[in-house]
């Protein structure tokens, strides 16, 4: 087990950086948007979509995960599967902190699989997400040389170390995470068999590019078709995480609620391409499993030319009692 401890500098999370993720997810609660609706559901300020705090890469966190995995080769790692435990909403304003631990690496035909749990917390409230990725390293050196040809240069710019001394001259944020305890809860009622309309959105190139500016995935794969086929795929391919975050999205616009306390995961099947000129349609559909003991399982569906883009995908919503 090999992990990265946050004794370095965090990420502030911004009110711009709540709007501009929730346009790349295309998420339009309105209380990702205007702080009038959010304080209508009990939130002080702009709450951020479900995937915002684990898929926003900063500097600190990059750093980490180049330590945990000794290197590897991003346009090599391709997302398996992902689990996101929601503790408490992100809000803007909020201080976040990233743990990063290395938790195994098994070999396989296909190359290393490797589990990585990511625990994200929030300096005056505490935990507020525990993410559990596994990754698939291809071994494909082809690959490396390409995307080092054209990716823009990861360099490791100077990160301050914050002890515990210099954080506590930090003035708190006038709005925090710690003084929200309780979620908005679903507006439909959750009976188990129903179905949600289903949603069809588009997803053009400058999408990928626009996330990939946003999440600080700089892999070549999602932009770069030499790149892509050099890894052993027909062309440009969509990030996992955006389809991820565009289906947490979906979610709430049927659950009519910003955010949720419970859990999120998704199993990758197939990637999603894109034409030089042909944009893709992904279709979700969702349908309540199960009703019990305050929680409600949601299963998710996503088809992207005639493909399911998940093998499996849920969500547990907590119900008020």
């Amino acid at each position: 087990m090999t992990s990265a401890p946050h004794d370095c500098d965090y990420y502030e999370v911004g009110r711009e950086n709540i709007r501009q993720f929730a346009r790349a997810v295309q998420d339009f609660h309105p209380a990702h948007w205007d702080e009038r609706a959010a304080r209508a559901l009990g939130y002080p300020t702009l709450i951020a979509p479900v995937t915002f705090a684990s898929s926003t890469g900063t500097l600190a966190q990059r750093s980490m995960l180049r330590d945990v995995l000794a290197g590897r080769p991003p346009s090599r790692l391709l997302y398996v599967e992902q689990e996101i435990r929601v503790h408490r909403p992100t809000l803007a304003g909020d201080r976040l902190y990233w743990d990063v631990t290395l938790d195994s690496v098994h070999p396989t035909d296909g190359g290393d699989l490797m589990v990585v749990t990511t625990t994200i917390s929030e300096r005056h409230a505490g935990p507020v997400q525990t993410v559990h990725t596994t990754l698939l390293e291809r071994p494909t050196a082809e690959s490396v040389h390409a995307a080092e040809a054209v990716a823009m240069k990861d360099i490791s710019a100077p990160i301050a170390d914050v002890t515990a001394a210099s954080a506590a001259e930090i003035p708190a944020p006038r709005f925090s995470a710690a003084h929200v305890t309780t979620f908005a809860p679903p507006s439909p009622i959750l009976l188990a068999g129903r179905n949600f309309p289903s949603r069809t959105v588009r997803l053009a190139r400058g999408d990928l590019v626009n996330y990939a500016g946003i999440s600080g995935d700089n892999n070549p794969i999602h932009w770069n078709d030499t790149v892509a086929r050099a890894a052993g795929l027909p062309g440009v391919a969509a990030h996992g995480m955006l389809t991820m975050g565009i289906g947490a999205a979906y979610l709430t616009s049927a659950l009519e609620t910003p955010c949720w306390a419970g859990t999120y995961a998704v199993q990758f099947a197939n990637p999603v391409h894109l034409g030089e000129i042909r944009p893709a349609q992904l279709t979700y559909t969702a349908r309540v499993r199960t009703v019990d003991n305050y929680t409600a399982t949601i299963t998710l569906t996503a088809q992207a030319d005639g493909r399911p883009v998940f093998t499996r995908a849920t969500a547990t919503i907590a119900l008020p009692e």
